[in-house]
């Protein structure tokens, strides 16, 4: 556990509360609000959750459905071993962005052309508040229609409910990765970029808990990591071992096949120098 380097009063009700090295959004034991510390001092932020409504046996048998998905899936691999399975409150910086980029850049797919304007999206942009983590936080599509505002009393015990990214820089990560990822949408229209410069506003920001599902499964002797959602039970991402795995057993029957298709061969080859 991180040392505790300071101690302040909550913004919202007065009580103490423990910061605790590298943190900088406290949650306040006592009233559940949402401290964001800002040059030494805490101020409240808009702060709500999404219960989690999965039990672990949902969680096992939603994941045992997604190992049986047909095609995609290597051979067996409905009857992986799952090794871990947790629940994790994920704190998410939300923001809802209002995103202009002006651009100039060639054209190259039809000789060359030079190309130039300007886009604008509105979206919300998520900023996982823990600074390590694999989690895919922009493949997770938060139903915000299911959130409600975060109660202290109903937290899972153990929670990670503290985050280590204040407001001011997750906006700035996001300015980051929304400028990313409007040159990556642009890039149906311009093969080279001249320039392209994004400006994002801010509108409602928002701290907000989300409960995911930690798993881990093995398959070849190999682990492999698997995220379900726990409000809905969405994955929301799974790693797939690769299609050229074979067990022991579809390696014996791609063997007999193998086999088989020689003789086939072998006897048509005979037959023709027969005739």
């Amino acid at each position: 556990m991180a040392d505790v380097v300071e101690s302040f009063n909550c913004a919202k009700c007065g009580a103490p509360l423990k910061l605790k090295s590298g943190e900088a959004v406290v949650v306040c034991d006592y009233c559940g609000s949402a401290n964001n510390l800002r040059e030494d001092k805490f101020y409240i932020v808009r702060h709500s959750w999404l219960p989690n409504k999965l039990s672990k046996d949902d969680v096992l048998q939603r994941a045992k459905e997604w190992m049986s998905g047909g095609m995609i899936m290597p051979p067996g691999m409905e009857k992986s071993e799952i090794t871990k399975a947790d629940l994790v409150y994920l704190p998410l910086w939300v923001f809802k962005t209002e995103n202009k980029t002006d651009y100039e850049g060639l054209f190259l797919r039809e000789g060359e052309k030079k190309v130039s304007g300007t886009e604008e999206m509105e979206f919300y942009w998520k900023i996982l508040g823990r600074r390590q983590s694999d989690f895919p936080v922009q493949e997770y599509k938060v139903p915000l229609s299911a959130k409600v505002p975060f109660s202290i009393e109903e937290a899972m015990e153990g929670a990670m409910l503290n985050g280590e990214m204040n407001e001011d820089e997750a906006k700035e990560l996001a300015k980051q990765e929304i400028a990313a990822h409007m040159q990556r949408l642009l890039a149906e229209k311009v093969d080279k970029f001249e320039t392209c410069e994004t400006e994002t506003k801010f509108g409602e920001s928002e701290f907000l808990h989300v409960p995911v599902w930690f798993l881990e499964f093995s398959y070849g002797g190999k682990p492999y990591k698997l995220y379900i959602e726990g409000s809905g039970g969405e994955v929301v991402k799974g790693e797939i071992p690769p299609s050229d795995f074979l067990g022991g057993e579809m390696k014996i029957i791609m063997g007999i096949a193998a086999a088989l298709i020689i003789l086939v061969v072998c006897g048509f080859i005979a037959l023709t120098f027969m005739r």
